[in-house]
């Protein structure tokens, strides 16, 4: 399954909020009935009356908002694991969506978070034989707008911070009518036009919810037709928050662009310097390379994948992230993963090229009359980046799915701007 995420971080700020709590209206300065007229001091006394009244009213509503938000939107735990469930968080308004197109979108509409202890003994393998463990259910939503038919299996998977634990997702502590699921086939797999919500389920040992501050959760691609050519969009990557820290790691998250180091949790990154609307367009012949923008980020491996960069030594390093529009108006079919990118390093210093086990795979080809979106990735020794005073970019040449050369062999070269 290929990753990917597209977050929405502006709307992270509210990330955290457990339940929403009315807040009290200040009271007017007392002032005693000795001091008013009569009927001054019953209409003053009215008021107090009227203002405490309020204000209960107020509190109640608060109360009643906290209890929603406590509620257990899976009972189905309780049931299948016999154990006593408490609600330590619930995210009713993550605002978490994906676009696979314009027409076809995958949203987290509400997550919730459950602490289970005094189980029944059967149900402890699904917290590692454990006596206590947590639950994260998910409340999802699945539209098509399309004319017709999509086919999407809600595969998803659940990545621990450091890219070291896939958490499990379990099947049985979601009651069947709840799954998301489609209404044309007996699998559940086909979707016809319409908004569709399910829920998944997931679970943790103690250590393991302990150590999590925003887990990737990636839900796979649809398709037409049921053909794996013709998968709509990427994978949609999204960042649960699980506390104040995981709130601020998805919104820095949500800004980034989404290569592997992102969408496959193989780095950490940190940007200080981007340019996102550059929108500079070349073109080969037929083809139209759009560079939209630059990310530059300092970059932490994380624990899973530090060995994979062992070749640049245990100095800091740095991504840069170029992102391309690319449109195919020539007649030739394009071998996505052939094209070549390089940076031109101080015009004469030297060449790199880039680093494709941190980029988007696009399998297939670019037919003509296609677009297509590329991000391309390359890395750097922090002491050696430093150096630099100009880079190039340089996207090309092409080939067909055979590794010919096309359009003569030509390429479009930008220029990349720098902090």
């Amino acid at each position: 399954m290929n990753m990917k995420r597209i977050l929405l971080g502006s709307m992270l700020a509210a990330i955290l909020i457990l339940s929403a709590c009315g807040t009290k209206k200040e009271k007017e300065e007392e002032t005693t009935a000795a001091d008013q007229p009569d009927t001054e001091a019953t209409e003053q006394e009215n008021e107090n009356v009227d203002n405490e009244t309020s204000d209960t009213e107020e509190d109640a509503e608060s109360e009643k908002e906290q209890d929603v938000s406590a509620e257990n939107i899976n009972p189905t735990i309780e049931e299948e694991t016999g154990g006593d469930v408490e609600v330590v968080f619930t995210n009713k308004e993550p605002n978490l969506t994906h676009a696979y197109s314009d027409k076809v979108t995958i949203s987290i509409e509400e997550y919730q978070i459950t602490h289970v202890t005094n189980m029944n003994e059967s149900a402890k393998y699904n917290f590692d034989d454990e006596d206590e463990g947590y639950v994260i259910t998910y409340k999802l939503g699945f539209e098509n707008q399309l004319d017709e038919d999509v086919f999407f299996n809600a595969s998803t998977m659940m990545l621990s911070d450091d890219g070291t634990e896939n958490l499990y997702m379990r099947i049985g502590l979601v009651d069947r009518e709840n799954w998301l699921k489609g209404d044309k086939d007996k699998a559940g797999r086909q979707y016809a036009p319409g908004k569709y919500t399910g829920m998944q389920a997931y679970t943790m040992t103690k250590a393991q919810y302990e150590r999590l501050v925003a887990p990737t959760y990636t839900i796979d691609i649809p398709m037409l037709e049921d053909d794996f050519n013709k998968r709509i969009g990427k994978d949609a990557v999204f960042k649960i928050p699980f506390n104040e820290e995981g709130a601020d790691k998805a919104s820095k998250s949500s800004a980034l662009y989404a290569d592997k180091m992102v969408t496959d949790t193989i780095a950490d990154k940190e940007l200080f310097f981007s340019k996102e609307d550059i929108n500079e367009t070349q073109k080969v012949d037929g083809v139209s390379i759009t560079l939209e923008g630059v990310q530059y980020a300092d970059i932490k491996p994380t624990t899973a994948h530090a060995e994979r960069f062992r070749n640049f030594g245990d100095g800091p390093l740095v991504a840069l992230t170029a992102k391309f529009q690319v449109k195919n108006d020539s007649s030739e079919a394009i071998a996505q993963s052939l094209i070549e990118k390089r940076l031109i390093l101080d015009q004469n210093r030297g060449t790199m090229l880039s680093q494709g086990m941190l980029e988007p795979f696009l399998q297939g080809d670019l037919q003509p009359g296609e677009s297509e979106e590329f991000l391309t990735v390359f890395l750097f020794r922090k002491d050696e980046f430093d150096l630099l005073k100009e880079l190039k970019l340089q996207f090309g040449p092409f080939s067909d799915s055979n590794a010919k050369k096309l359009f003569k062999e030509k390429s479009a070269t930008f220029d990349l701007p720098m902090k």
